[in-house]
C-alpha cells in the first residue's frame, strides 16, 4: 500500500493576513497538496468577542459588583455558543493570551485521527512553527518547515516556550527567517540551541514575509529541496 501524504499548514492567530502565501509560495509547490488547519476559536476571537466588549460601556466593566456580573453572564453565553474545545481556548486566553498548550492539544487530535502510516508534513507560520514543532515531540512527523519563527517577542524578555525545547526536535526542519525579522533574525543561529537535523536559511524579508520576486523564488526552491530531499 502506498503511503498518504498530508501536508498541514499551522497559521498563526491571524492565519487569513498570510493568504498570499498561499498563492504565491505553497500552491505553486511541485508535488504537494495542502490543508490549512487553524483554530476554529481564533476568527471568534477577533470578530466576534471584540463586538461584545465594545458594546459594554468601558465605566460600566470597571465597577467591581457589575463586572463580576457581566463576567457570569459572558460565561454562560461563551459555553453555549462555543465547542468544548474552543470554549477552554477562550478561557485559557482570557488568563494568558499566549498559552498555546491547547492549540497544541487541538492539531494532536485532529493528527490521531491520520491512519498510523500517512507521512506528515507540518508547515507551521509564525506561531503555528510553535505549534508544529511541539506537536513533534508526542506525535510522528516526517518534516516541519518553519515560515518566520517566532523565537522571542519584540516587547517582552525571553519566554522559554518559545524555543527552549527546539533542541529536543529530531524531525528534519526547515526554518526560513528573516534577516529584518523583528522575531529573531541572523543572531538566532548562535543565540538558540537547534537540533541537528534543523536547517535554517536566511531571507532579506520581515516577520510578515512581504516578498520580492527575487525572495519568492528561492524560497519556493528552498521547500522544494527540502521536500523532495526526504524522498530520496
Amino acid at each position: 500500500m502506498k503511503t498518504q501524504k498530508i501536508t498541514l499548514l499551522i497559521g498563526r492567530e491571524h492565519l487569513e493576513k498570510d493568504s498570499y502565501l498561499y498563492t504565491n509560495i505553497l500552491s505553486e509547490i511541485k508535488g504537494i497538496q495542502f490543508d490549512v488547519f487553524n483554530d476554529s476559536y481564533s476568527y471568534f476571537r477577533r470578530r466576534v468577542y471584540p463586538y461584545f466588549t465594545k458594546v459594554i460601556p468601558r465605566l460600566i466593566r470597571k465597577n467591581p459588583i457589575v463586572r463580576s456580573l457581566y463576567l457570569q453572564i459572558e460565561k454562560q453565553f461563551y459555553s453555549i455558543i462555543l465547542n468544548p474545545n474552543d470554549y477552554k481556548m477562550h478561557i485559557a486566553f482570557q488568563k494568558n493570551p499566549n498559552d498555546i498548550s491547547l492549540r497544541v492539544e487541538k492539531l494532536a487530535k485532529r493528527l490521531n485521527k491520520i491512519p498510523i502510516d500517512t507521512e506528515i508534513t507540518l508547515i507551521g507560520r509564525s506561531a503555528g512553527a510553535i505549534v508544529a514543532t511541539m506537536v513533534s515531540l508526542q506525535h510522528p512527523i516526517h518534516k516541519i518547515i518553519s515560515l518566520g519563527y517566532p523565537f522571542k517577542h519584540p516587547d517582552f524578555e525571553e519566554e522559554a516556550y518559545r524555543h527552549e525545547h527546539l533542541k529536543k526536535v529530531n524531525t528534519p526542519m526547515l526554518i526560513i527567517q528573516g534577516l529584518q525579522d523583528v522575531y529573531g533574525g541572523k543572531e538566532i543561529e548562535n543565540k538558540y540551541k537547534f537540533n541537528s537535523n534543523t536547517t535554517i536559511v536566511f531571507e532579506d524579508i520581515n516577520h510578515d514575509f512581504e516578498l520580492t520576486e527575487e525572495n519568492r523564488i528561492r524560497i519556493l526552491s528552498n521547500i522544494e529541496q527540502f521536500i523532495s530531499s526526504s524522498e530520496n
